[in-house]
């Protein structure tokens, strides 16, 4: 499933609605940890990943009480960020995407494939303003489209895997480190 939101509240909500016990979570943007605290106790791992030095300060005292919690100090955007996380899981079941207020959706939804793609969640979770009111403006009039879809959050219905571009360069960096 993929849920798309704006409203942080909604956001929590969903998040404490798909979380379930002993998944591995991935939370893009966690920002202060708020969103974060609301599944963290059932988790078996969870991934936070900000490039901001404030979150990095919020979340030492979240990793001081908590076992399951890794904190990732990069730009989603970023190759090395998701090398980073790759050492830490593979996989894992819920991508929560948290791009707040941008205004544009394709930065978050460029995120969101790649990450999805290479991690390939059950769940995903995005919070965007311009991705919601792309998705509240649209109409979709091509009855070609399957509503239905054999993955839930990651479009493996249509190919979706690691990025042609990206893989190569995650083939080449295997020469250098062990992934």
């Amino acid at each position: 499933m993929i849920s798309i939101t704006y409203d942080v509240s909604v956001y929590r909500e969903i998040l404490g609605h798909r979380v379930r016990r002993n998944d591995i979570v991935i939370e893009l943007g966690p920002h202060t940890g708020k969103s974060t605290l609301v599944y963290l106790p059932r988790t078996k791992l969870t991934i936070v990943v900000d490039k901001s030095n404030e979150s990095k300060e919020h979340f030492s005292n979240i990793l001081k009480n908590s076992e399951n919690i890794r904190f990732v100090l990069g730009d989603v955007r970023s190759f090395e960020t998701i090398i980073n996380v790759l050492k830490i899981s593979r996989e894992c079941d819920v991508l929560a995407v948290d791009m707040g207020g941008g205004r544009y959706p394709d930065t978050v939804f460029k995120v969101w494939a790649i990450w999805s793609g290479i991690f390939k969640p059950r769940d995903s979770i995005i919070r965007n303003r311009g991705l919601a009111e792309f998705i509240q403006r649209a109409k979709i009039e091509d009855n070609s489209i399957i509503r239905n879809f054999e993955d839930s959050g990651w479009l493996s219905e249509y190919g979706r895997g690691i990025p042609y571009k990206l893989r190569k360069q995650l083939e080449e960096f295997k020469f250098w480190v062990e992934i």
